[in-house]
């Protein structure tokens, strides 16, 4: 199913879903990149879909979703440390603008992503060795 709107988007998030909406929850849709500068329909986006509390505040549950314009769910832990949304996000952009997502499977693109975001943080975390080392000095 392609994807045109927030309903739609939301239609997509249910009809995967195996388990039912708690009574006081609500199902969220957000754009979150908008391919229209490209060659894609007007209304072709990206959504971030999932299940949030009746307050509207942080989401339920363990992960969360990126739909595509083309009605593809991309699941990813909810948890940062584990995959970093942004990251995910940039790499998604990447593969609609060039035309491969029919290529990938989701849960490998998120493993891939979940090791990019490991590398990233390792990198971050050996800062200060490197700072002891005289690494960051000119």
């Amino acid at each position: 199913m392609d994807v045109h709107s927030r309903e739609d988007a939301v239609a997509v998030y249910l009809s995967g879903r195996e388990t039912p909406i708690p009574e006081d929850c609500h199902v969220y849709a957000e754009s979150v990149l908008d391919f229209s500068a490209f060659d894609f329909p007007d209304d072709a986006q990206l959504w971030s879909v999932g299940v949030t509390p009746g307050d509207g505040r942080g989401i339920f549950g363990s992960n969360s979703n990126y739909i595509g314009p083309d009605g593809k769910i991309w699941t990813y832990p909810a948890n940062s440390n584990f995959v970093d949304p942004e990251i995910l996000k940039h790499a998604l952009f990447h593969l609609y603008i060039e035309g491969v997502t029919d290529l990938v499977d989701p849960s490998t693109l998120i493993d891939r992503v979940s090791a990019i975001t490991k590398q990233r943080d390792e990198a971050i975390y050996s800062l200060p060795d490197a700072a002891r080392r005289g690494d960051l000095t000119r």
